[in-house]
């Protein structure tokens, strides 16, 4: 059996003749195979950069276009909206992690959404009276977005320029409904933190980031969703009913509170070892490691950890968060995911139940509307195939 062949991303990005950004599309594609390289370098299969190259060099422009046909029905899609790498994520080709710094979830969506004029400039969206308090915060944003038709007699149009004023005052309505107050034109992290009495500005510039980062993450679980039921033509309103539906599932937009439930037990740096080894002795898994698409750590959580440790905030976690991270690596041999800093964002500013979840919600909302509008423009259905492993007839 002959030896893979790997090269550097260098190498492969030489090979085809590309940018490595756009090699790095390529992996999340699913086109090029990757494996962890020396320290937080990847590296790439040669046999799938030289056929990718060598199918590229006969193909024509119907060929091509056949091609991305075929992926999509196959659920490969072409996207321009965000790249992942391991150094971090970029937006329509802007670093995430730099627009952290300073970006607000509105200036993010007006990237994602390809925007010129500004969708956030217009009033907020009348407030919903169907929202029952004692619902679960996404099956609240659920009711409410449910009733959008009720309040615009367009909610069905497809219009790229009026969805993405649609997509603003959508996205407010959301988080009225998960924040329990009335729709604002105030920028989303401060509605959050007047939510939820947050008074620091530290922590609301930790909020501010968080939204950022979170924006959107590719073709995760809940923007598949999105996409495919954007592809049937479904209005935005239920395009993002679809997304929220995914994300209520606890291995996806809860899965910060899965952090917490270890977490929280956690107040003296003498627990960190009777906890974890608690879950490695009994061989249960440790929410907030690991990630299916970073080999390493997530650049989104390293960013926030790092605010999060200079921010300066009296709560007696902060200091255990270095032997916390130390040992979990140790025990579980996994780097921390984002779920990681939400749940520590919770905890240590003392928001209310839930919180983590939420946040992390209103901010995927944009990604998700900025998926919609990027599907509503291509012409095929998302319509994958399954492998039938049953019986067979006879």
């Amino acid at each position: 059996m002959s030896e893979v062949i790997y090269l550097s991303a260098k190498e492969a990005a030489n090979e085809l003749g590309v940018r490595p950004a756009t090699l790095y599309a390529y992996v999340s594609r699913g086109l090029i195979r990757s494996v962890q390289g020396p320290g937080r370098t990847r590296l790439y299969d040669a046999s799938d950069i030289r056929f990718l190259r060598s199918r590229r060099a006969g193909e024509g422009p119907e060929e091509r276009e056949g091609q991305s046909r075929s992926a999509a029905a196959k659920g490969v899609l072409e996207t321009k909206l965000t790249l992942l790498t391991d150094e971090g994520h970029y937006y329509r080709g802007q670093s995430a992690l730099e627009l952290a710094k300073a970006g607000t979830l509105e200036s993010v969506a007006t990237l994602l959404w390809d925007c010129e004029n500004d969708p956030f400039a217009q009033p907020a969206p009348d407030a919903v009276e169907v929202v029952n308090g004692h619902r679960r915060p996404v099956e609240r944003a659920i009711v409410t977005l449910c009733s959008w038709p009720e309040q615009d007699s367009a909610a069905y149009t497809l219009s790229q320029e009026l969805l993405k004023r649609k997509g603003a005052s959508l996205i407010r309505l959301a988080a009225s409904a998960l924040l329990m107050q009335a729709p604002s034109t105030e920028p989303m992290h401060r509605q959050i933190a007047q939510a939820w009495g947050v008074k620091n500005e530290k922590a609301i510039d930790l909020i501010r980031a968080t939204l950022v980062l979170c924006a959107d993450h590719e073709l995760n679980t809940s923007a598949y969703a999105v996409r495919c039921a954007a592809s049937t033509r479904a209005p935005l309103h239920a395009v993002l009913v679809s997304g929220l539906g995914a994300f209520m599932g606890p291995r996806h937009g809860t899965n910060a509170e899965r952090v917490l439930s270890w977490l929280k037990h956690i107040h003296v740096v003498d627990d960190i070892e009777k906890v974890l080894q608690e879950r490695c002795m009994n061989g249960e898994y440790l929410p907030g490691l690991g990630h299916s698409v970073y080999g390493g750590p997530d650049p989104r959580g390293e960013f926030l950890l790092d605010k999060l440790m200079q921010s300066e905030l009296d709560h007696p976690l902060v200091e255990l968060i270095p032997p916390l991270l130390e040992r979990s690596r140790e025990l579980f041999g996994k780097h921390m995911n984002v779920d990681f800093p939400l749940a520590l964002l919770e905890q240590i500013l003392g928001l209310p139940k839930n919180s983590a979840g939420i946040l992390f919600c209103i901010s995927r909302i944009s990604g998700w509307i900025a998926q919609a509008l990027e599907q509503y423009q291509m012409q095929e259905q998302i319509r994958p195939r399954a492998a039938y492993v049953g019986i067979r007839p006879t």
